[in-house]
């Protein structure tokens, strides 16, 4: 079965999630206490032996939990195997292919749903089930002579049904072997037993446990396809060296300080799952551990097998996992790389190797073990923060090794990494933001509607695209190019005059504007562009940070050409905002601070009151009016505020306040532009006709 949507209510700091469409692979994304993890804990309630806490539920709903609420409720999809299933033991029933799931707060089993099909809850006597076998039974042996039946022990017919197939076939077979023994001289009454003892329908396959329809078809579901929920939250490492003796001595379920001969380690599950993955047995391994050789081969063999199950999860090169016995009852775990031409090297105990791949070996570990086991096998996997001390490389690695195991498990998982979001589509990305006035948790399946804070790692993830552009050495040398920006206003003035003047002659639509994170970013950006394989030029300022930042381009095999300061008629300006004619620039301040303006008495500010500054740009000017207002409370003066507003309003064609000076000067910084364009390739052009002229010689 496959949770497709589900609804948690009154559980921990949820209200109620409402109706969440989930798909086989779904991320959680949220800030820390946001929820994420109650969620995922929500979802366990659907397990059939799970128990409810009364500490679990809401405060805030006690008058609601006074009657009965469901906690949790899911509605799952059928496969084309389980569909079949039913069918073959329901024959009467319609084809089912969605099961809802759900427990309360005041009944301890889980209930069903089945969509709108009417099932009867009469007591059915045709119903193949072990109750009506069972009866059958008893009716019979009411029909044979008395002094027979006196003697039988009808125990194994009056109680629960068999848990299995071999309780089942014991119980029938001891009974049967008395049935003999008592009722020998009766050839007849032997007979009949015989009758009902070799039927066909009487074979524990086709048994249902229930009186009712409903009640057989609830009890098949849990006993066949309940889906389990298993949550993972604390992923153990494991080290390289193993005491052997602690460790069986916490298999036996003695108390033990360690298991790790090194490292402390509180649990052996990563342990256990190693040798269970090696298919090493360590008892037959302290049969042989005083023969050398005998022991040499069992681990060899054993280490061969755990290298095959590992590598198909391993991403990069893949290695090879070495067990070895040392004196004292050690196991040791020794790791190589093997490269592609065969070599390998780095060879060496695992507990030398950085903490990210100890993580990810363990990672990889316990979970293709667990999923190789039979109970694991299609469990809805509930991981809360996997990966979270990786790098973002490793990080990746860890989602390819999700992606994988979404075949055959569906997988649900709690993170706030950008590098673990990889699927953009609702129900496969949910946002789960808390509410701290209410200390209530929302979960957003139009994630794009959730606060800017809990967006951050969904913005920094859609950007990996441009990342992986920039760090793609595959991708060759890039024909647009590629120009550095100081600041966010500086790109948004860049793409929206761009637009505005529709002049195809200085038009930078070939061009990619990048916005740094601030000016220490400059640099290593450009840097970055460059080195792999873009025309990059960087637009500065005139302060003296961007001249340093100059300086440093040069010292880094840039050309002059590529840095290109903001100028006008020979004139440097100190910053973009200057290419606008003053009165321009001022009517959009004054539109935007115009109450706080008002308050202090304030029509407009004019362009004489700005200049009086004396400082060397449009925005010192502004900043020290506003300096000087400071015990009005007026903040500190934001030019982006001002920049979003005649950006937004040339998007909008509401262009009348933006004069044709400002037009004609805008022209002039992309001319510039284009002209140092047009300079470097007629450079670089010189350049490579230089190399090819000495290549022939």
């Amino acid at each position: 079965m496959r949770l497709r949507k589900f609804r948690v209510r009154a559980y921990r700091c949820i209200h109620d999630s409402g109706e969440i469409t989930v798909g086989d692979l779904a991320a959680f994304v949220g800030r820390n206490e946001s929820g994420k993890t109650t969620i995922l804990q929500a979802l366990t309630l659907l397990n059939r032996d799970e128990m409810v806490s009364e500490l679990d539920l809401c405060d805030e709903l006690s008058e609601e939990l006074k009657g009965e609420i469901k906690l949790a409720e899911g509605e799952f999809e059928l496969n084309s195997d389980e569909i079949r299933l039913l069918k073959q033991s329901f024959p009467g029933l319609p084809e089912m292919r969605k099961i809802k799931l759900f427990r309360t707060n005041k009944k301890p089993k889980v209930q069903y749903e089945f969509e709108d099909i009417q099932i009867s809850e009469e007591r059915n006597g045709e119903l193949n089930s072990w109750e009506n076998f069972s009866n059958q039974i008893l009716s019979f042996l009411d029909t044979i002579p008395n002094h027979l039946r006196i003697q039988i022990d009808t125990k194994f017919f009056e109680g629960p049904p068999p848990k299995n197939q071999e309780v089942f076939d014991s119980g029938m077979a001891e009974f049967s072997n008395q049935f003999h023994v008592i009722a020998v001289q009766e050839p007849k009454v032997i007979e009949e037993w015989e009758k009902i003892y070799e039927s066909p329908e009487n074979q524990f396959s086709k048994l249902l446990s229930g009186e009712s329809e409903k009640s057989a078809l609830e009890n098949f579901i849990a006993a066949e396809l309940h889906p389990r929920f298993v949550y993972f939250s604390d992923y153990k490492k494991i080290y390289g060296n193993i005491n052997l003796n602690e460790y069986l001595r916490e298999e036996k379920g003695e108390q033990v300080s360690s298991i790790e001969f090194v490292e402390e380690f509180d649990k052996a599950e990563t342990v256990r799952n190693l040798f269970y993955l090696a298919e090493l047995d360590i008892k037959a391994l302290d049969d042989v551990k005083g023969t050398p050789s005998k022991c040499i081969k069992l681990l060899n063999t054993a280490s061969n097998r755990l290298t095959k199950k590992l590598n198909p999860a391993w991403k990069g090169d893949p290695i090879h996992v070495d067990l070895r016995y040392n004196p004292g009852n050690i196991m040791s775990v020794v790791i190589s790389d093997v490269h592609r031409d065969g070599t390998v090297t780095n060879t060496g105990l695992l507990n030398r190797r950085a903490e990210g791949f100890k993580w990810t070996f363990s990672f990889i570990v316990n979970f293709a073990a667990e999923t190789q086991r039979a109970e694991l096998k299609e469990a809805i996997l509930l991981l809360d923060e996997p990966a979270r001390n990786l790098h973002p490389t490793q990080q990746r690695g860890i989602s390819d090794l999700l992606k994988s195991l979404a075949g055959s498990n569906q997988v649900l998982y709690a993170t706030h990494s950008p590098f673990m979001i990889f699927d953009y589509t609702p129900g496969n990305l949910l946002v789960v933001e808390l509410d701290k006035r209410k200390h209530l948790s929302k979960i957003f399946y139009d994630y794009w509607n959730a606060d800017d804070k809990t967006l951050t790692p969904i913005l920094y993830g859609l950007s990996r695209g441009l990342v992986e552009s920039i760090v793609d050495r595959e991708i060759g040398t890039n024909s647009r190019p590629v120009i550095i920006v100081e600041t966010m206003s500086d790109a948004m003035y860049l793409n929206a005059f761009d637009k505005f003047l529709q002049d195809p002659n200085i038009s930078m639509n070939p061009l990619n504007v990048v916005a740094a994170y601030n000016k220490n970013s400059v640099l290593p950006l450009a840097i970055f562009y460059r080195n792999h394989g873009y025309k990059t030029f960087i637009l500065l300022d005139n302060s003296d940070e961007s001249k340093q930042i100059s300086a440093q381009l040069v010292s880094n095999e840039f050309s002059p050409i590529q840095t290109i300061f903001f100028e006008r008629d020979g004139k440097n300006l100190e910053s973009i905002e200057d290419y606008i004619v003053l009165e321009d620039y001022l009517y959009a301040v004054n539109q935007t601070y115009e109450i706080r303006l008002r308050k202090e008495g304030y029509s407009n500010l004019t362009s004489r009151e700005v200049t009086l500054k004396e400082k060397k740009g449009v925005l010192d000017n502004l900043r020290k009016i506003w300096e000087e207002h400071r015990d009005y409370d007026w903040g500190q003066f934001d030019n982006e505020e001002i920049t979003r507003y005649i950006c937004e309003k040339i998007t909008l064609e509401e262009t009348d306040f933006l004069s044709d000076k400002t037009k004609d000067q805008f022209r002039s910084l992309y001319r510039l532009i284009a002209e140092r364009i047009r300079q470097y390739q007629n450079v670089m052009t010189k350049s490579d006709l230089a190399k090819f002229q000495r290549t022939r010689v």
